[in-house]
């Protein structure tokens, strides 16, 4: 949608601003998070991992994994946060949940952000599932997962690519 400059007053500096990735040094106000999880979402790609951590985007994606990667980041770039959340809730099949800023994704954020806020809100959603459930680096089976985190305005920012299910691995 272009914006008519007769019906918003916005100048190009508030523009750039808006556009300029957010800092995650602070903490995002609960108003912030409130808009932000309403608003339809939009992806930035400025803080995704590209070969720092054991979970970059650069290691290898089956041809699967790939067009289940397009298709997902299509249904949530026309979504908002709280869309697929109740998603989530009513088909348990759907695989999109907040992450605990704790254990694996802790230190692998640190790895590539290491001034973020604790309270920063991280997200992941599932690509698809193995047949067994139990994705494993040693046998090559894999559920992948992609992590991103919450800014504002609706932004999301995509983090790491998780193939194997260990940045929030299943307690067996």
């Amino acid at each position: 949608m272009k914006l008519n400059p007769f019906d918003i007053d916005i100048q190009p500096d508030e523009l750039a601003r808006l556009n300029t990735p957010d800092s995650f040094k602070n903490s995002l106000t609960h108003d912030d998070v409130q808009l932000s999880k309403d608003l339809p979402i939009v992806v930035k790609y400025d803080y995704i991992d590209l070969n720092v951590t054991n979970y970059h985007f650069k290691q290898e994606f089956l041809l699967r994994d790939t067009q289940e990667y397009f298709t997902m980041m299509k249904e949530i770039s026309s979504s908002t946060i709280n869309d697929l959340e109740r998603r989530a809730r009513r088909d348990k099949s759907y695989h999109f949940y907040r992450s605990s800023f704790s254990g694996n994704i802790r230190k692998a954020v640190r790895q590539i952000m290491p001034d973020a806020d604790e309270s920063m809100i991280v997200y992941h959603f599932g690509l698809y599932e193995c047949e067994s459930k139990q994705a494993s680096r040693a046998t090559s089976e894999r559920s992948p997962r992609v992590y991103f985190m919450l800014g504002t305005n609706g932004f999301i920012y995509p983090l790491f690519f998780d193939p194997f299910h260990e940045l929030n691995p299943l307690v067996k």
